[in-house]
């Protein structure tokens, strides 16, 4: 499996980068991609679809949640990522009372279409897409 990790420093505190980002089914309200975001699924396998502006929308799996941990695992479902297997946790770790680290993650199997270096590159540009965002919006 290829691996795609992306992390970045934020001089806001944890708990407040975590409000912003915490809620799985919520990524549309704070990344610049996911043009809209519906929950999906049950209770115990809650999914989130995801509009990119595709013809398909992204189907990912909530796979883990821990809000006093700060982080949540999930999974590729179905949708228009190169990808055929996909799993990743993004987490806020606090650095001190004032900032803290994003770590998004990914462990990926490209599609049979796509070399393995493009499917990296494609989800490593959405994680960091992602995380300049919140730089912006939540610093400003």
């Amino acid at each position: 499996m290829a691996k795609v990790s992306e992390a970045t420093k934020l001089y806001i505190s944890a708990g407040r980068v975590w409000d912003a980002i915490g809620r799985f089914a919520d990524i549309a309200s704070w990344h610049p991609l996911v043009l809209g975001a519906d929950a999906g699924g049950n209770d115990s396998r809650p999914e989130r679809h995801l509009d990119l502006g595709d013809s398909q929308k992204l189907v990912e799996r909530l796979e883990s949640h821990d809000d006093a941990a700060m982080t949540y695992r999930y999974s590729f479902k179905e949708g228009p990522l190169p990808v055929a297997e996909m799993t990743a946790e993004l987490s806020v770790h606090p650095d001190d009372a004032n900032s803290c680290t994003i770590h998004w993650s990914a462990d990926l199997e490209p599609d049979g279409d796509t070399p393995r270096d493009q499917a990296v590159q494609e989800i490593q540009d959405f994680f960091q897409r992602g995380m300049q965002h919140l730089r912006f919006t939540l610093a400003g």
